[in-house]
């Protein structure tokens, strides 16, 4: 005869034979439960605060910190170039009457792409890596391009800077 043991179930209470229960489950929900208990559980983690994916930017597809690593900058770069006829409207930006950019620069291997502002001519230079989202309004013409820092006035060189949020890459590692 099966050794056996019961089990009361946490919602309802119930005393039932674990044997029972167990021959209910998947054999995936069983394997897992096994690894849990033994402490080498099989579902990758993406870690502390980090998403398991991400979305690309230039074409919306999700995929691992790793596969979007190689991928992103090429994608954005196809999709900005898409974008070379329409007014830009980079966010988030200090406010001025005048939002409109076009694009000034995109070379088939740089990894920045020039923003030009069309009311004073002033040059934005903005990491691909640090676009975040690029949507376009086709009957109006226009993209709005989400950057990972800010479009700021500055009073020293007197023109429009790019201030990104972090520096781009990672960290030098510790000695």
């Amino acid at each position: 005869m099966r050794e056996s043991f019961l089990y009361q179930c946490p919602h309802c209470k119930t005393k039932r034979n674990a044997l029972e229960v167990a021959m209910t489950l998947e054999p995936e929900v069983l394997r897992v439960a096994a690894a849990r208990h033994n402490g080498r559980l099989q579902t990758p983690h993406a870690g502390p605060g980090r998403p398991a994916l991400a979305r690309c930017p230039g074409c919306g597809q999700e995929m691992s910190a790793g596969q979007m690593g190689d991928h992103r900058v090429p994608c954005v770069r196809m999709e900005l170039k898409k974008l070379l006829a329409m007014r830009i409207q980079l966010l988030p930006k200090d406010p001025d009457p005048y939002p409109d950019f076009y694009i000034h620069h995109l070379g088939d291997n740089d990894t920045e792409v020039d923003f030009h502002k069309a009311s004073n001519h002033d040059v934005v230079t903005v990491d691909l890596r640090k676009i975040a989202e690029m949507t376009v309004n086709q009957a109006e013409k226009m993209a709005h391009v989400r950057v990972l820092g800010r479009v700021v006035w500055d009073g020293d060189i007197k023109g429009w800077r790019f201030a990104p949020t972090a520096a781009v890459g990672r960290p030098p590692k510790a000695k």
